[in-house]
């Protein structure tokens, strides 16, 4: 069963252990005409700096925000990405990794949407190719569409769970020179009171009839449409490589991550 592992090229530091960086545009001179009374227009310049050094507020704030995210914002992208794939935070992601990644000589794109897309219409049926042999060969065809129908859904919920990024600890960087740091995170999942993976072999050893089993994977089902209210909290490690000029934080491994929180759901 695919686990939709983004799996990345090339040479890394070592695995994070599970234990995060601004400009202002230059200042506008205002000269106003003269007119033979210089406290009068004194008085102007101060109030043209006063406006001026308040337009320049939103303006440094946009400078802010171009710059590379902090750790918090890099561990929401890569949430974004893996957990709901989110086509703007998959571009997002890759634009923010891609300078360190061309500098290290790996593949440009961290993430493929058209992929995690054909990953996603294929789930359902590679999910009913592995479980379909737990029930009698005659019960496949009649299991087939419910179970392929079960596993979109929970699909589906899994991609409508609300993630956010929290504070992250302070950078710490161990004996290979590797700064690493962990982000507190939540997301607001689906949890049902019987798994699919739990259902499907409860009914595979009770020996369900098929009409029976085709009603309890409804159920099933239905369960995983139910909205989003378990509050999970998680750790997202990440790191960052300063000898190799790295920018930007990352963690290869961060499909772990997010197999551990759906692990029981």
């Amino acid at each position: 069963m695919r686990n939709y592992r983004v799996v990345p090229h090339g040479n890394f530091p070592p695995k994070p252990q599970r234990q995060l960086p601004a400009r202002a545009p230059s200042c506008f001179h205002v000269t106003p005409r003269s007119s033979g009374h210089p406290d009068r227009y004194k008085k102007i310049s101060n109030s043209f700096k006063t406006a001026i050094a308040a337009l320049l507020l939103p303006l440094a704030a946009a400078t802010q925000a171009a710059e590379p995210p902090s750790a918090t914002a890099a561990a929401d992208l890569y949430l974004r990405t893996l957990v709901n794939h989110d086509e703007q935070g998959i571009g997002q992601l890759n634009d923010y990794l891609r300078p360190d990644r061309l500098r290290s000589k790996r593949s440009p794109d961290y993430a493929n949407a058209a992929e995690l897309k054909a990953a996603d219409q294929d789930f359902p049926g590679e999910v009913a190719n592995i479980v379909l042999p737990l029930f009698p060969e005659a019960q496949h065809k009649d299991l087939k569409a419910p179970v392929e129908a079960l596993m979109r859904t929970v699909q589906q919920a899994r991609q409508k769970s609300e993630c956010k990024a929290g504070a992250a600890s302070k950078p710490q960087r161990d004996k290979y020179g590797v700064l690493n740091t962990q982000v507190q995170f939540e997301c607001l999942l689906v949890k049902t009171p019987e798994t699919w993976a739990e259902g499907i072999q409860r009914m595979a050893r009770n020996k369900l009839g098929t009409a029976q089993a085709v009603a309890e994977l409804q159920a099933l089902q239905k369960a995983y449409a139910a909205p989003a209210s378990f509050n999970y909290q998680g750790v997202f490690p990440l790191s960052m490589v300063p000898k190799d000029k790295d920018k930007a934080w990352r963690n290869d491994f961060a499909s772990e991550t997010v197999d551990e929180m759906f692990s029981e759901l």
